[in-house]
């Protein structure tokens, strides 16, 4: 490795590392503010307060390193620029894709790690997290947090497809309940609509509903109303049990096995597939935001860089997260596809960061 490109790294280095902490130090506060009435309510420990905080920063820290990467770019072009070391180069004839090389290996290595982690870290950080609040926080039994289930979607042994609002295991029972049953030739038989079931001497009785019968056209043939009713389904409570997290507690491959099961399910999946696209998104942010940063660096002068750095990356920042925080919320109601949303404000500034970097060297 060439001399320039170790002091350009480490130049580069020292400034990202400090805007993280940063950050992470400035979003923590925010949090402990968002917080602070359930830390008023239950009056955890110090170390059950500082667990929960601890498993908070993985989930964040993933969406901030592109804007610290962007940061340290900024921050030590700046610093070049005022050391006159800048001027220095050029006058040696180091042209600007001389500088932004090992930036751009800098971001995608970072890039990388942000990937790994998102991947490894951040699923069993965002399970702990839940766990420390469900348990240590609210204080609600251990046990509880295994036997609570919340807007269930299943598929079951004889090709049911249950979608079911709560379920309590302590209790066998649910609430919310529809209940599609389907032949074999994938035609709806029958639904079930139902307030609420209750497991109750080896069957199911359901109470507040109403059973529909159709065709094979899929004409309605049979419409019964009914206070209480036994239908002999095959699942048991411990088939309603099995663990659901989640989607920001799954890795990829269980996120994407999960999206293919709520497909066939018919059910919503705008939520999870944003998430699933976020895991690639947030991370190669990091290698746009060096591009982007690099031409603007370059140009800086001695007495403005590193005010204009604030300046530019605040107004980056805002722009290339809140540009991410509205395409994630239009793909999750479905206003626009999953894949655009997420990628959109990547795309835009992965233009712009070229285009800059062209013209600030001619």
């Amino acid at each position: 490795m060439k001399v320039l490109t170790r002091y350009i790294l480490a130049e580069f280095l020292k400034p990202f590392l400090l805007s993280l902490a940063g950050f992470s130090v400035i979003v923590l506060i925010v949090q402990v503010f968002n917080d602070m009435h359930l830390l008023m309510e239950f009056r955890p420990g110090i170390w059950v307060t500082l667990k929960y905080f601890f498993f908070y920063i993985p989930g964040f820290m993933v969406q901030i390193i592109p804007i610290a990467c962007l940061f340290g770019v900024l921050f030590s072009l700046g610093g070049l620029s005022k050391g006159n070391e800048l001027i220095a180069m050029r006058s040696g004839g180091v042209d600007i894709y001389r500088i932004a090389v090992p930036l751009f290996f800098a971001g995608a290595l970072i890039c990388s790690s942000s990937l790994l982690f998102s991947e490894v870290v951040v699923p069993r950080a965002e399970v702990q997290k839940h766990h420390t609040v469900w348990v240590q926080i609210s204080h609600h039994p251990e046990e509880s947090a295994d036997l609570t289930r919340q807007n269930i979607s299943m598929v079951g042994a004889e090709g049911q497809i249950y979608h079911i609002g709560a379920f309590d295991g302590s209790s066998n029972t649910m609430t919310d309940v529809l209940v599609l049953n389907f032949d074999s030739d994938i035609r709806l038989k029958s639904r079930l609509d139902a307030q609420s079931a209750k497991y109750e001497n080896g069957q199911w009785i359901f109470f507040g509903g109403y059973l529909r019968s159709f065709d094979d056209t899929g004409a309605e043939i049979a419409d019964q109303g009914f206070d209480r009713l036994a239908v002999p389904i095959p699942e048991k409570p411990g088939d309603f049990l099995k663990a659901q997290k989640e989607p920001g507690q799954l890795n990829m491959v269980e996120l994407a096995a999960y999206i293919r099961q709520l497909k066939r399910n018919g059910s919503d999946y705008h939520k999870e597939l944003v998430t699933l696209y976020l895991k690639f998104a947030s991370p190669f942010g990091c290698i746009i935001m060096v591009v982007l940063g690099v031409p603007w660096g370059w140009s800086m002068r001695k007495y403005t860089g590193m005010i204009a750095s604030v300046g530019i990356c605040a107004l980056v920042a805002f722009a290339y997260i809140g540009g991410m925080q509205i395409g994630q919320h239009l793909g999750e109601s479905g206003v626009v596809s999953p894949f655009f949303s997420v990628w959109i404000a990547n795309v835009i500034f992965a233009v712009v960061g070229p285009v800059l970097l062209v013209w600030k060297n001619r």
